[in-house]
């Protein structure tokens, strides 16, 4: 399934044979019960699964979802592909700043005011890149500071000396990362922060950082 990490994929396969057997969407306990998630957990899966419109939310109840049919689903990938390749039209070369990025103790990103800057689009690589404020001083190892433009290409791999845009439940944040076993080490390079370590399943990688802008 396209833009779906494994998990997400199990998400859904899971609601969509609840659903195809007549039962309600499945619950937040349902849901962390056959994954052995914590409902934090689940709940962002869910909200992952909606974002990328896979399922939508019928009221404004966390629990009730639907399923969107795959003939509606790829309307709007078709939608959503025509959106994005003509915001690549205009943009090619204007980067608009759309959030926060904590490169700290990871926390709930936000949005900024719209700011508008102009750069070589093909300076960082190409792709789909989105840029980030970094809020923190995790990072100062690598000459990122707080305040500096972090410049993300959003993607789904990381290698291991990447510096990867992660969400860590509902938080993000900006750090390499090292797998063991079945944990994930969040790996700072400012020696002063230590290193988080988290179950593997709490982790997904959002992009890796191809460059920083920084105002002197």
């Amino acid at each position: 399934m396209k833009g779906l990490t494994q998990i997400q994929q199990r998400v859904y396969a899971f609601v969509s044979s609840v659903i195809k057997a007549n039962q309600p969407f499945p619950s937040l306990r349902e849901i962390a019960a056959q994954f052995g998630f914590t409902h934090t957990t689940a709940r962002f899966h869910l909200k992952a699964l909606e974002k990328k419109g896979y399922i939508r939310q019928r009221e404004q109840r966390m629990g009730d979802y639907l399923v969107i049919a795959q003939e509606e689903f790829s309307a709007l990938q078709t939608q959503d592909q025509r959106e994005e390749q003509g915001r690549d039209n205009h943009a090619a070369t204007s980067f608009e700043l759309v959030a926060s990025i904590p490169a700290g103790i990871p926390a709930t990103a936000y949005e900024e005011s719209t700011e508008l800057f102009s750069l070589d689009h093909d300076f960082f690589g190409g792709g789909d890149i989105k840029a980030l404020r970094v809020k923190g001083e995790s990072m100062t190892g690598d000459a990122i500071s707080d305040g500096d433009i972090a410049m993300i290409k959003l993607q789904q791999e990381g290698h291991k000396q990447d510096i990867l845009a992660l969400r860590v439940g509902t938080e993000i944040t900006l750090k390499r990362l090292r797998q063991n076993g079945d944990k994930i080490e969040l790996i700072p390079s400012n020696p002063e922060f230590s290193i988080r370590v988290v179950a593997a399943e709490q982790v997904e990688i959002l992009g890796r950082l191809v460059g920083i802008v920084r105002k002197t």
